[in-house]
């Protein structure tokens, strides 16, 4: 699901460039998916102290991340995001294992630059070709600012869901992004983007807010309480290897020859890291 949502952003910001505003849509209809499913549920509350903590990476993870990519795509190719997006498993585990949050060995590394290759095999030659010569690299850097976030997501949210309701976090954090990117989108004059967006348009958005962001994203938290921030980072690069196929099939983009070698690696990463996991 997060592999078609790169190219349902994609497709959208090719007509629309306000990326905080499509941020703010997503998720703000994404938090609304969710509130009901909190109707008549035993929940216990979190101290303010946890509360809090989710809220910050909240604000990294679905407002800056999403930023960051939605504003990347406008001056770089998808899949030259995507390679750098596959860098969050091995950022993720250096700043887990910094932090104390887990621990770091030669399988887990290995298994990371595994699917690292694996992208960079499946889509590195249409990534790195490029018609054009700037030497402006806003792009990626923001694409790399993105992965520092939600790396850091990754590494320190585990914890935090131990032993609470994943749906309450998952809307808290969705919830901080959303009002924290709400300016930006302001600026934007969020009512005539809204305004601008066709049909096309509007059935991307629901795929985003719902499939794409309100279930996959719970699912996601949900795994993370379940697993180390490195096993469940290490399905990551599996992502954007299935928006290069889903933008071959939807948009008629080319893929190289090499992407089935690519794929391999990178599902290969997620068996290695969890072959012996109890």
């Amino acid at each position: 699901m997060l592999g078609l949502s790169f190219v349902g952003i994609r497709a959208i910001m090719a007509d629309q460039e306000a990326a905080a505003s499509l941020g703010f849509l997503r998720y703000g209809l994404a938090t609304l998916i969710l509130l009901p499913l909190l109707w008549r549920r035993r929940i216990v509350m979190p101290p303010l102290k946890v509360l809090f903590l989710v809220a910050l990476l909240g604000i990294l993870q679905f407002g800056l991340f999403h930023l960051f990519v939605n504003t990347a795509l406008k001056d770089i190719p998808a899949s030259r995001g995507a390679v750098i997006f596959a860098l969050i498993p091995i950022m993720t585990m250096l700043i887990a294992a910094m932090a104390g949050r887990d621990s770091l060995n030669g399988i887990k590394l290995f298994a990371a630059v595994l699917s690292i290759v694996g992208v960079a095999l499946a889509i590195g030659e249409k990534a790195f070709a490029s018609s054009t010569t700037s030497g402006n690299w806003t792009g990626e850097i923001l694409f790399f600012m993105a992965v520092c976030c939600g790396a850091t997501y990754n590494a320190f949210s585990s914890r935090l869901m131990q032993n609470r309701s994943v749906l309450l976090l998952t809307i808290v954090g969705m919830s901080a992004g959303t009002m924290v990117i709400f300016p930006v989108a302001y600026s934007e004059g969020i009512g005539s983007v809204i305004a601008g967006y066709d049909a096309r348009d509007w059935l991307w958005i629901l795929y985003l807010a719902g499939p794409a962001a309100a279930f996959s994203l719970f699912l996601f938290n949900w795994g993370l309480q379940q697993l180390s921030p490195s096993q469940a980072a290490i399905y990551v690069p599996i992502a954007p290897i299935m928006a290069a196929a889903f933008g071959a099939l939807i948009l008629n983009e080319h893929l190289s020859h090499l992407f089935l070698v690519g794929l391999a690696c990178a599902v290969t990463g997620p068996i290695i890291v969890n072959w012996r996991r109890n």
